[in-house]
């Protein structure tokens, strides 16, 4: 008996959601991390056993043929089963997913999708080009840079007010 294999894809939205996780923060970084260790387990193996643990509970029964994957942090993970291809269509908040699958209900037919290279090392997987980790922290030392002690004070201007002169302390 000849296995069946399952490719695993991703659309373009999908790709740039995945990279604008890695600007947000940390916590999106992590998140997406585990997002591209899962598309790295399945591609190597679309029965991942720790993959397929990572799945949610309840599922998804709106669409058709949907994995929905717990990231952690309220984030989740969406993929689509065609024939084929399991296409990863969604990667954001627990809301974004929501928001994601009420939109397209529809529209699920037809989707543009490309495979994922596949990884080109073990630490980092080969979803479509993202920003290195050095870029990411030169970004991040940039936006420091602007951020001044007059912005400071205008943004938390509720605690600014309420600082005693020369103490700190807050009142």
């Amino acid at each position: 008996m000849k296995r069946v294999t399952l490719e695993i894809h991703q659309t373009r939205r999908f790709s740039k959601q995945l990279q604008a996780m890695y600007k947000v923060g940390k916590n999106e970084r992590i998140v997406a991390r585990r997002a591209e260790r899962i598309l790295a387990d399945l591609q190597a193996d679309p029965l991942h056993e720790e993959t397929e643990y990572r799945r949610t509970h309840y599922g998804e029964h709106r669409l058709r043929d949907c994995r929905k994957y717990d990231l952690s942090c309220g984030f989740r993970l969406i993929g689509l089963k065609r024939d084929r291809r399991l296409i990863f269509t969604c990667v954001g908040s627990h809301d974004d997913c929501q928001r994601w699958i009420e939109n397209n209900r529809e529209h699920q037919e037809e989707i543009e999708s490309i495979p994922v290279p596949v990884p080109c090392s073990e630490n980092r997987p080969g979803i479509l080009p993202l920003m290195a980790e050095a870029e990411i922290d030169e970004y991040e030392e940039e936006l420091m840079a602007r951020i001044d002690e007059q912005m400071l004070r205008e943004i938390f201007a509720g605690f600014y007010k309420n600082i005693k002169p020369n103490t700190g302390e807050i009142t």
